[in-house]
């Protein structure tokens, strides 16, 4: 075979196999009972891909505990998946009393806490529950996750967590 007729082969071999070979790979996404979902854990969590993430909370329990440390403080993790990315800002935790039917209506929370971050589908922040805010034991806390977008609050995860003695 001529030295010019195993270079077309060559090149078309490589037409051929190149794209595939150089086409990037889609991300994976979150179970799909994830997205929407917030998780809180007593654990610091230490891999925050995704991938790690959805391995670790996809068979976590709705609803969270947490018991209180010395201090008097509770302090969690806070897991959200996203079912589409946020948006490039601040992401916001709307934490509210579930027993506070009033201020759920009302949209007041008990605290509401402002976290710069990047675009993303998953979301991890250590968050200090702290009495002298307005957490008290044996409660039930809602946590909201998401932005402020064009003077709205786009919620992108919701989730519960219950505070212990």
């Amino acid at each position: 075979m001529s030295s010019r007729r195993v270079l077309w082969t060559l090149a078309l071999v490589l037409f051929m196999t190149g794209p595939a070979l150089a086409a990037p790979a889609k991300p994976s996404k979150a179970p799909p009972k994830l997205a929407g979902r917030v998780f809180v854990t007593a654990d610091r969590v230490k891999d925050v891909a995704r991938e790690s993430l959805a391995r670790q909370f996809q068979n976590a329990a709705p609803q969270a505990v947490l018991a209180r440390r010395q201090n008097g403080h509770w302090v969690g993790t806070v897991v959200a998946f996203f079912k589409k990315p946020a948006v490039q800002g601040p992401i916001i935790l709307w934490i509210f009393d579930k027993a506070d039917k009033q201020a759920l209506k009302d949209n007041e929370p008990v605290q509401a806490v402002t976290v710069d971050a990047k675009a993303s589908d998953t979301f991890v922040h250590e968050t200090d529950f702290d009495p002298d805010q307005g957490y008290n034991k044996d409660h039930t806390y809602i946590i909201r996750v998401g932005q402020i977008i064009a003077k709205k609050e786009k919620v992108y995860a919701t989730g519960e967590v219950k505070l212990l003695k």
